[in-house]
């Protein structure tokens, strides 16, 4: 599995609650039957003083499959469909996208590194 974070910026002439409105509803028009295997598409608004409105969490098969999507956003009817309703809200070029390498828990118990793998390390 690979997990991926948009760092995302909206258009400037929507309001936070039109744009949450419009993502969500993009989400579930595109992205649930354009990427169906995506076993998770979380969308989060954020407060604070960042230049960016929300953050998507999306955990992909593989990176193949997360890969591919270029292709299919540049190559296909649908694709540029999809792409063409995401710019109408978002700032795409303005809301980088990141993969997660290293994911840990960290409790009492110890530390348990998610991605990749070990062993918990109950040392201390």
């Amino acid at each position: 599995m690979v997990t991926s974070f948009t760092f995302v910026r909206k258009r400037p002439e929507l309001s936070d609650e039109e744009f949450f409105s419009r993502w969500t509803q993009h989400t579930q028009d595109f992205d649930i039957v354009d990427h169906p295997y995506i076993t998770k598409n979380r969308l989060m608004l954020v407060a604070g003083d960042t230049p960016y409105i929300g953050m998507a969490e999306n955990h992909w098969p593989d990176i193949e499959s997360l890969a591919r999507t270029e292709a299919f956003y540049r190559d296909t009817e649908r694709g540029r469909a999809h792409w063409a309703d995401l710019s109408e809200f978002m700032d795409i070029d303005a809301s980088p996208t990141v993969i997660v390498t290293k994911e840990a828990d960290v409790s009492e118990a110890g530390v348990v590194q998610i991605i990749p793998p070990t062993a918990p390390n109950t040392t201390g």
